[in-house]
């Protein structure tokens, strides 16, 4: 059985837009050079927004999907009504999207947050080219116009890892302005050992195995 460690309580000392680093800004740009990217480089081609406010991870799902399997032609819309919409009811957990993705035809694997080693097994999972990694982390923001400050659970796809400076390179299809962005390892893994009250357990990450490995 595995061990478990204590959570994070909210850190809510962490401003989310204050620490990102557009990946399109010339430091960005740099850091990509430099990183693991075979994520990135997938998956990026299929990327979108989300449809609606609560379908960042159906449009994580969609992503995914058309990048491991692209003959079905998925879209957010077509995941939503055939598979999703019994499970989204105040917005997706983590083993929810997990019951999505697989009824669409992968597999995935749960890594909840309190398990032990669970740093170690991120950076191990990161940096494997036959797999993919949805994080469920919370975030807080303040909206620059309605002067609203944003504290929820989140789902982002994972497209790259700079070793030299521990970032980590995030696809995020709430964000039309920074929708690929670096963020540093340290504040992920607190963002990502919290608690979700609606799930009433941790949160973490989803493996997603790449079928086309299993025929090499």
């Amino acid at each position: 059985m595995l061990q478990s460690h204590s959570l994070n309580e909210d850190p809510l000392d962490l401003w989310y837009l204050s620490l990102i680093n557009c990946a399109k800004s010339g430091d960005g740009q740099d850091l990509l050079t430099t990183s693991l990217r075979h994520s990135f480089d997938r998956l990026h081609p299929h990327f979108e927004l989300q449809e609606r406010d609560d379908f960042c991870g159906i449009a994580c799902a969609s992503i995914l999907l058309n990048t491991l399997l692209p003959s079905s032609k998925w879209t957010q819309s077509s995941i939503y009504s055939t598979t999703a919409r019994k499970y989204l009811t105040d917005g997706i957990i983590l083993t929810d999207l997990s019951s999505i993705i697989t009824a669409c035809g992968l597999s995935t694997i749960i890594q909840h947050s309190n398990q032990e080693r669970f740093k170690e097994q991120f950076l191990e999972d990161i940096k494997n080219p036959e797999t993919f990694l949805i994080i469920n982390y919370w975030r807080q923001f303040e909206w620059p116009r309605e002067g609203e400050i944003y504290r929820n659970g989140h789902f982002s796809l994972v497209a790259g890892f700079n070793e030299a400076t521990e970032q980590v390179l995030i696809l995020d299809t709430s964000d039309s302005i920074r929708p690929y962005h670096w963020l540093d390892l340290k504040h992920l893994m607190r963002m990502m050992c919290t608690y979700d009250q609606t799930a009433a357990m941790p949160r973490g990450y989803l493996i997603i195995l790449d079928p086309n490995q299993k025929d090499k």
